[in-house]
C-alpha cells in the first residue's frame, strides 16, 4: 500500500509540475493576436466535449455566446445545451487590468479568474463551483485557448481537485462569418492519393 501511495503521489506531482510549466510565454505563437474583447464581440458558437479522468467521452455540448463592451468591462453571455437536454447559462464580466491581463467574474466562479493573453493564446485560471450532493464543490480549471488565422479558436480546459486530474473540456469556437480553412485554398493544387484497394 505504501508503494502504491508513493506512486500516486509522484504521479500527481508530475501532473502538477507539467501544468505549472505552461505559461503564455511558452505556450503561444506570435500571431494571430488574440484580443479577448475583439474576438468575442457579437455572437460566437462553440462545440465541445467533456472527457473524464480516464479520457472517455462523458458528455457533449454546444454553446451560443454573445459579447458586448460597456466602458471598461466586457460582458460575455453563454448559453449551453448538453447532449442529455440539460441547459445552463453563465455570464462572464471581464475587466482589463493591464496589457494582456484581465480579471474575470461569473456567478459560479469562486473568486476572481486570472486571464492572460499573449500572441495567439489566452489562459484563464479559476475555481469553478459545481453542484454535488445537495451542496457544491470547487474544482480548479486551467483553461487555454489558441486562435487560428481563419478565426477558429481551439480551447482546452483541464479540471482538477486537490491537484488530481478530474477531466478535460475540449471545444472549438467559430464566428458566424468565419473564413474557410486555409487548406481549402490549396486543395485544388494537391492530388489526392489513390483509394486503397478493397
Amino acid at each position: 500500500m505504501r508503494r502504491i501511495a508513493l506512486t500516486l503521489s509522484l504521479a500527481a506531482g508530475l501532473l502538477l509540475s507539467g501544468c505549472a510549466s505552461l505559461t503564455p510565454q511558452t505556450n503561444s505563437q506570435p500571431s494571430p493576436k488574440f484580443v479577448l474583447e475583439d474576438y468575442f464581440k457579437g455572437r460566437t458558437y462553440a462545440y465541445g466535449v467533456f472527457e473524464g479522468r480516464d479520457s472517455k467521452l462523458v458528455r457533449s455540448f454546444t454553446v451560443v455566446a454573445d459579447g458586448e463592451q460597456a466602458g471598461d468591462t466586457f460582458t460575455l453571455h453563454e448559453r449551453f445545451l448538453w447532449n442529455d437536454g440539460e441547459k445552463q447559462t453563465r455570464t462572464w464580466v471581464f475587466k482589463k487590468v493591464g496589457e494582456g491581463r484581465y480579471e474575470g467574474r461569473a456567478g459560479d466562479v469562486d473568486g476572481v479568474a486570472e486571464v492572460t493573453t499573449l500572441g495567439n493564446a489566452m489562459r484563464i485560471a479559476y475555481g469553478l463551483r459545481l453542484p454535488f450532493g445537495g451542496s457544491t464543490i470547487t474544482v480548479h480549471v486551467d483553461d487555454w485557448s489558441h486562435l487560428f488565422a481563419d478565426g477558429a479558436v481551439i480551447n482546452r480546459a483541464d479540471v482538477s481537485k486537490f491537484g488530481l486530474h478530474v477531466g478535460r473540456i475540449t471545444l472549438t469556437f467559430i464566428k458566424p462569418d468565419q473564413k474557410r480553412p486555409v487548406a481549402e485554398a490549396i486543395a485544388a493544387d494537391v492530388t489526392p492519393p489513390p483509394a486503397p484497394r478493397p
